[in-house]
């Protein structure tokens, strides 16, 4: 049976003020550091979901995040963004640099591994990339 639990990052505008998981429709857990949990509610005004996969150094990966990403391991890195695309209802990623979008799964299956991931940035930091892709929240 799958694990309906999802995840999410909190913030406050532009600063990370903590995390929430739902675990089922009735029981919710939030934490400021993401690994002591408890009932407690933070304040936020936004809210990023987890993508379902890890980074290399096993950080979550949540949309808007932006990252440093190989397709083909014998390729150099590129840096793209993580989004939600609404019509193909898929989270996937945007490469800075021009490209098309590449989805993270296809029919459940991961097409990244994730030794081939690296956050090291968020997109709502960066508003002059912001406009560059066209992201709208």
């Amino acid at each position: 049976m799958e694990n309906p639990e999802r995840r999410f990052r909190l913030r406050q505008d532009d600063k990370i003020v903590g995390y929430m998981r739902k675990v089922t429709a009735s029981m919710v857990m939030y934490s400021v550091d993401g690994f002591w949990w408890r009932g407690i509610k933070p304040e936020y005004n936004q809210v990023d979901e987890y993508t379902g996969i890890r980074d290399r150094n096993n950080r979550f990966i949540y949309e808007w995040d932006i990252l440093e990403f190989k397709i083909d391991p014998d390729q150099d890195y590129l840096k793209g963004v993580v989004l939600w695309e609404g019509r193909q209802k898929v989270f996937g990623i945007k490469p800075i640099d021009g490209g098309s979008f590449v989805p993270l799964f296809l029919e459940g299956i991961a097409l990244f591994n994730p030794r081939e991931l690296k956050v090291f940035s968020h997109l709502w930091l960066n508003p002059e990339l912001k406009a560059q892709l066209k992201v709208r929240d």
